[in-house]
């Protein structure tokens, strides 16, 4: 499992028991904690994200320790964070000093390092369907970015000059993010809207794939009858274009009711929302207007 060796951070060798950096609307951070639920670990304390306070230091048996990153206050654009996190995102995870940093990544190492209510099915075709399915979803993961910050961040998503050049100075070179490309067309409104309009069909294509195979057979999940990794990952993309105002019920309704099926799970609803609701509330509000006012996601969408 890919493992960070060569943190930075002073403070990764210091954590004992498993501590997560993470922004509670962040749909990455919202994976991992969903596998976590669903693992059985609790959130335990909140600390500040980079406390070396020794009290700070250790999680509880069965408890992770919340260490919230606001990507409002820009707390990833900063030299501290990015010695945890190289690509300056959430989330990180670090279990006995040993750190992790890509959320799908970090799901497979829950999974294996708590292996009761496993999240790959034990049926070797429907493992590797699983794994496809997360394959797809992670491929997908800058056309959510796209969605996201055109139909739901908007102006709130800019950075402010100073921020920008923090960014450019910190983001290393290669990185798979490419945050300084993004934020370098974005704050300046230099996104061709035929961009965004790209990224949108390629998810509704997914979408359409997603559909059928969920009206083929009926199945309640989407490698078939029992709960797994793939709908971890793709639960949550739907949770983002959904609170953007994107018309699942409309247009996909065989996800829209897997959605539903999968987000009243108790780990859904304590790992994803029990710290997101507001935040997803007025993200949805916000999207509600904008339909109403013929500006929205529902608009662009391919039933318009």
């Amino acid at each position: 499992m890919p493992q960070i060796t060569d943190s930075r951070s002073p403070l990764v060798a210091k954590l004992r028991g498993v501590h997560l950096f993470h922004f509670d609307g962040a749909p990455c951070a919202q994976r991992v904690r969903f596998a976590l639920a669903e693992k059985g670990l609790a959130r335990g304390r909140e600390v500040p994200w980079r406390s070396e306070a020794p009290e700070t230091l250790a999680a509880a048996d069965g408890t992770w320790v919340s260490r919230r990153v606001s990507l409002i206050k820009g707390d990833h654009l900063t030299e501290a964070y990015a010695q945890i996190q190289p690509n300056m995102v959430v989330p990180a995870l670090v279990h006995d000093g040993r750190l992790y940093v890509e959320s799908m990544d970090i799901v497979q190492y829950v999974d294996e390092a708590w292996p009761a209510n496993p999240l790959f099915p034990a049926d070797p075709s429907a493992a590797e369907h699983a794994h496809a399915l997360v394959e797809r979803g992670k491929a997908l993961h800058v056309s959510v970015r796209y969605v996201s910050f055109r139909w739901g961040l908007g102006r709130l998503g800019k950075l402010s000059a100073e921020k920008e050049t923090t960014l450019r100075a910190l983001e290393r070179e290669g990185s798979p993010e490419q945050l300084v490309s993004f934020y370098g067309r974005y704050d300046k409104d230099e996104i061709a809207e035929s961009t965004y309009a790209a990224h949108l069909s390629a998810l509704e294509s997914e979408c359409g794939e997603l559909e059928r195979l969920l009206r083929t057979d009926g199945r309640s999940f989407l490698t078939g009858d029992s709960f797994s990794v793939a709908d971890i990952i793709w639960s949550l993309a739907i949770l983002r274009i959904h609170e953007c105002g994107y018309p699942f019920r409309k247009n996909f309704p065989a996800l829209f009711e897997w959605y539903q099926r999968v987000s009243r799970r108790p780990a859904f609803q304590e790992g994803v929302l029990s710290r997101h609701k507001t935040l997803s509330t007025v993200f949805k509000v916000k999207a509600a207007v904008e339909n109403l006012l013929g500006i929205g996601l529902a608009q662009a969408s391919r039933s318009s």
